[in-house]
């Protein structure tokens, strides 16, 4: 039964998966508390532990990766270290295995022919449901308060409390299925000095705010171009759906909920943006260089682009022989007191292997994801940190990153996109609803039949997999 169940997934997971325009994130939260609050999902620590006693010295943990070029080179040199100086004989190997979506096939197909997976695995939360279908994954729970191999309520509460709750599964007892190593955020890319230029004196932060000077920059250039580049994904209509105070999810993180009024106000709002020439769709590649060209004011993306529009800004400025542009980033413009910032990242997970191999995997993610290690692999991956006291840390490179710091200050609001395992087929819906909307459809049906399609989907999938 096992075996078939896995051989239902890898069917449906080649059925169903479309590429994402942008990472595949995982289940909405409300604005994250400061940093220094513990989790809700916290628990004490217990007298003893299923991990307390067992022996993890001179283990070697397979680790599939997606990390390459030079990210790859710079992890090696970490592993290398920790190979190195752990005082329990670990050896990490680390494997790169193409991207997510490679990763996720062999995974499930390792699972169908009844073999064991590497024992520590790069994925997004969706995966980790597919996976728990059948028991794969470690509660990281147990390991996290462990008397002896766990961390102190100090260490917890230094991590952003939305990324340790962004893998714990509501639909697998609110099991803890992966760890977060680092995250990149949605934001909007702005032009400070074509905004002073206009007459404004920094970013918008609200969805009126953000209209007048999307227009002024549009009547500006005259061409149809010079406001808002057009998001179409689903990380888009989630990030918008955030910042109008509502959600993507039902409150217990079981269900799609596309047509609450926060969908439809966000959906409206964008509409009239685009009707009004003050946004437009640009689809021939990655929106940087048009931003750099000074053909939109403001585009919406992951602040792990923040180093391709610096180069296409230095690009353009040097061809023109003036100085660049100055630029930043900004939250995307809400109607909340705060800011509701999208993040979103892979995860690593620990595969059920032997008690020893997991507690192995388990000093490595701690050792990974400590404050210091973290501030020199945001420096190798350009990825936002996962713990607040890694800015300690930081080189003076990064601290000099104007729009990476301006990013990191908008980390404890953070929101997060579905963990469910239809998220993939929902993403390629979302999109096509959102285009429908652009193209004149009614917004509320249109979110009406994505929700009701999201959902089936969901409870298909789920039915299928014997949930």
């Amino acid at each position: 039964m096992k075996a078939f169940r896995w051989l239902i997934a890898l069917l449906l997971v080649t059925a169903f998966a479309v590429s994402a325009c942008a990472p595949m994130p995982a289940a909405p939260a409300a604005p994250a508390a400061p940093a220094a609050e513990a989790p809700a999902t916290a628990e004490p620590a217990q007298e003893g532990g299923v991990y307390t006693n067992v022996d993890p010295s001179g283990q070697t943990v397979v680790w599939w990766h997606q990390h390459s070029g030079r990210r790859e080179e710079g992890l090696k040199a970490l592993i290398a270290e920790f190979n190195e100086t752990n005082e329990f004989g670990i050896t990490i190997d680390a494997q790169n295995q193409g991207g997510y979506d490679e990763i996720r096939n062999k995974v499930n197909s390792s699972i169908a022919a009844g073999e064991l997976p590497a024992a520590l695995l790069v994925g997004y939360q969706n995966d980790q449901s597919f996976y728990q279908l059948n028991d794969t994954l470690v509660d990281l729970n147990l390991l996290l308060y462990d008397p002896k191999w766990g961390m102190s309520e100090e260490e917890i509460a230094d991590f952003y409390p939305a990324f340790l709750e962004q893998s714990v599964n509501p639909l697998f007892d609110n099991q803890r299925l992966g760890w977060p190593p680092n995250r990149s955020m949605e934001v909007i890319y702005y032009n400070q000095t074509w905004l002073e230029e206009l007459g404004f004196s920094g970013p918008p932060t609200t969805p009126a705010e953000f209209k007048e000077m999307a227009c002024a920059a549009a009547a500006a250039n005259g061409d149809g171009t010079g406001g808002y580049i057009l998001r179409d994904d689903a990380s888009a209509v989630a990030s918008w759906t955030f910042a109008f105070g509502g959600h993507v999810l039902t409150e217990d993180g079981t269900g799609y909920v596309y047509n609450s009024p926060a969908t439809v106000e966000a959906m409206k709002f964008l509409k009239d943006l685009y009707d009004s020439g003050c946004a437009y769709f640009f689809t021939e590649g990655f929106p940087n260089p048009q931003f750099a060209a000074r053909k939109a004011i403001f585009t919406q993306g992951s602040t792990s682009g923040i180093p391709f529009y610096a180069a296409d800004i230095a690009k353009v400025a040097e061809e023109q022989g003036r100085a660049p542009d100055e630029w930043g980033v900004a939250a995307i413009p809400h109607t909340t007191p705060e800011p509701v910032q999208n993040i979103y990242g892979g995860d690593v997970m620990i595969a059920k292997t032997t008690p020893e191999q997991e507690v192995a995997a388990w000093i490595f993610i701690k050792w990974f994801t400590s404050p210091e290690i973290q501030a020199r692999w945001v420096e190798i991956s350009g990825y936002f940190p996962t713990r607040a006291s890694t800015a300690q840390y930081f080189s003076e490179a990064v601290l000099a990153n104007k729009p990476f710091q301006q990013g990191v200050a908008l980390l404890p609001y953070s929101a997060y996109e579905p963990q469910l395992i239809s998220y993939q087929a929902v993403r390629d819906a979302a999109t096509r609803a959102f285009n429908e909307i652009m193209q004149g459809a009614d917004i509320q049906a249109t979110l009406d039949n994505l929700t009701a399609f999201a959902n089936e989907q969901e409870a298909t999938m789920m039915a299928e997999m014997g949930r």
